[in-house]
């Protein structure tokens, strides 16, 4: 099984040290990819690197249109906000890793908040991804062949917000090929969020909910006036509609939600 997971930046910093391996990878908009550093969006002409509305949806579109066919989990997180999967037994954690473990009694004991600041713990997760151990790649890898998303813990907030004309929003869905095929069953004003565009998805998922989203972009694109990460905003709440309806559609779809993790 084929797992990748990328950590995306607007911008190449010669300060920061960048790595990409079997499962994790660095990726930098508006660059070339560097072996064993990280991967980049100009090694194709397939890519929307200039077109700065899209945010960071600019490296999914890259993954989506060029390398799909090379994994069968593709994920993408913030490079300062990255997703906990958390895997390893306290044993192993408390001997290598114990600001891991003890952030974990700390995720544990807080059900409800979507980001934890510690740095520590940021520092032995990045360390640990960097180990490149077989047996380590073998257990992240069972824990997520058990799910088919992993998303951002789920935010008690409205989907409704001044960012976004959300009745045009509205309006778009109605209009895209995917509700011609399937019943429309997404709550245009449900608390229960999944923002950022942080996520992993089995390849399946990936690719329909790229479809999905270039449609609604492609469709709002015409219509909005390109400000600076407008196109960026209007990508959280549509993965977040797409995981209702998902949910609403099939309820044996499993899902993990998980906390980010910054310094």
């Amino acid at each position: 099984m084929k797992v990748k997971i990328f950590k995306v930046s607007h911008a190449y910093d010669e300060k920061r040290e960048y790595m990409s391996n079997d499962i994790y990878s660095d990726f930098i908009i508006g660059e070339k990819s560097r072996k064993d550093c990280f991967l980049g969006d100009m090694d194709n002409e397939d890519n929307i690197s200039s077109d700065e509305t899209q945010s960071e949806m600019r490296a999914h579109y890259y993954i989506w249109k060029n390398h799909i066919q090379d994994y069968d989990y593709i994920g993408f997180e913030h490079y300062r906000r990255i997703l906990n999967i958390d895997f390893l037994h306290a044993n192993e954690l408390k001997k290598n890793y114990p600001a891991i473990l003890y952030l974990r009694k700390k995720i544990e004991k807080d059900q409800l908040s979507e980001i934890f600041f510690d740095s520590p713990a940021f520092s032995e997760i990045i360390k640990l991804r960097k180990t490149h151990d077989a047996y380590y790649e073998n257990i992240l890898k069972k824990k997520i062949s058990e799910y088919d998303i992993f998303c951002v813990r789920s935010q008690n907030i409205s989907t409704k917000s001044a960012i976004c004309d959300d009745a045009l929003l509205e309006h778009v869905f109605s209009s895209i090929s995917y509700f011609s095929k399937n019943p429309m069953l997404v709550d245009f004003n449900h608390t229960t969020t999944n923002y950022r565009c942080s996520f992993l998805m089995k390849k399946l998922y990936f690719n329909e909910y790229m479809e999905f989203w270039f449609e609604v972009i492609s469709i709002l694109k015409k219509i909005l006036e390109g400000r600076p990460r407008e196109l960026g905003y209007y990508s959280e709440k549509i993965f977040s509609y797409y995981l209702f309806q998902k949910k609403m559609e099939n309820p044996l779809i499993k899902v993990n939600y998980v906390p980010m993790i910054s310094p």
